[in-house]
């Protein structure tokens, strides 16, 4: 297999359709198919299922799809280094929902401005779902926190979170989890660091939640909180970034766990110009 193969399986596999993957690699669907199909005769195994209009890969497929990303990779790696390690291209970027609104913006703006031939794409999830993508290489780099010590990533400490608990307006002053009652928890889905350090929180004092209702967004659990639904945590740089209009009560926690640090975290031996780049403007935000 050619390099040349690898990026036109990849696109393929990324885009779901032959169609979508012309157009991404500026070439005309019959060469994209034509490609496949002899990758598919050389392997002699099928790489995708072919259902109407849609491509569906194989077990075969898939497997292919993770070691051609970590072939590419090394081969961008192996690029920019005999280059002078200029970045540019295409630059994958995950990130915690509150990082991308409170943090990163000045940050993303900057490394734009510095160098304007990057493609940034910016992926919002949970610590949880984001650990497993910079695992897989599908990113390039993520904010986390409290993402688990692993001997194939490096990282570096990007910023300090202070987490607040907010509660209806008129809420006494909230101390430990007696002071919370039998009030819902607002908080995200599974996976969410922040959230696993609130029920931590209530944990620490023989407690645990009476109800967790999940939502989607922070705009959603301030809403929520307001509505009277319960209590949320938050990161106080995103809640200066709500109007609340004195309608919540801000409570500040004196616990360790209401100090969380972000992480910025790559996989080991992939630490790309773009990286450093992205390490240099974090630096220079400080």
């Amino acid at each position: 297999m050619e390099v040349a193969d690898l990026r036109t399986f990849m696109a393929v596999m990324e885009e779901g359709s032959i169609s979508h993957a012309a157009k991404t690699l500026h070439r005309v669907p019959s060469g994209v198919t034509a490609r496949i199909l002899q990758m598919e005769a050389d392997l002699g195994v099928q790489l995708f299922l072919r259902e109407k209009k849609r491509l569906l890969p194989t077990a075969k497929g898939q497997t292919l799809y993770d070691y051609a990303r970590r072939v590419l990779a090394l081969l961008d790696e192996a690029e920019n280094s005999v280059r002078g390690m200029e970045p540019g291209g295409r630059f994958r970027i995950g990130a915690l929902e509150s990082a991308a609104a409170a943090r990163l913006p000045e940050v993303l703006a900057r490394l734009h401005a510095e160098y304007p031939g990057m493609e940034l794409e910016l992926v919002i999830g949970t610590s949880s779902s984001l650990f497993v993508d910079i695992l897989e290489n599908s990113l390039d780099a993520v904010f986390v926190v409290d993402a688990p010590i692993d001997a194939r990533l490096d990282r570096i400490a990007a910023f300090e979170e202070r987490l607040v608990l907010i509660a209806p307006c008129g809420q006494p002053p909230i101390h430990t989890p007696g002071d919370i009652g039998r009030k819902a928890v607002l908080a995200f889905q599974g996976g969410c660091a922040y959230r696993n350090r609130l029920v931590n929180w209530f944990r620490a004092y023989g407690w645990e939640p009476q109800q967790i209702v999940e939502l989607a967004s922070y705009h959603a659990i301030v809403g929520g909180v307001i509505a009277g639904m319960g209590v949320g945590v938050v990161p106080a740089s995103v809640l200066e970034l709500c109007r609340t209009n004195g309608m919540l009560s801000v409570h500040d926690l004196e616990h360790s766990l209401c100090r969380a640090v972000t992480e910025l975290v790559w996989r080991k031996g992939m630490a790309s110009a773009n990286v450093a780049a992205l390490c240099r403007c974090l630096h220079a935000s400080a």
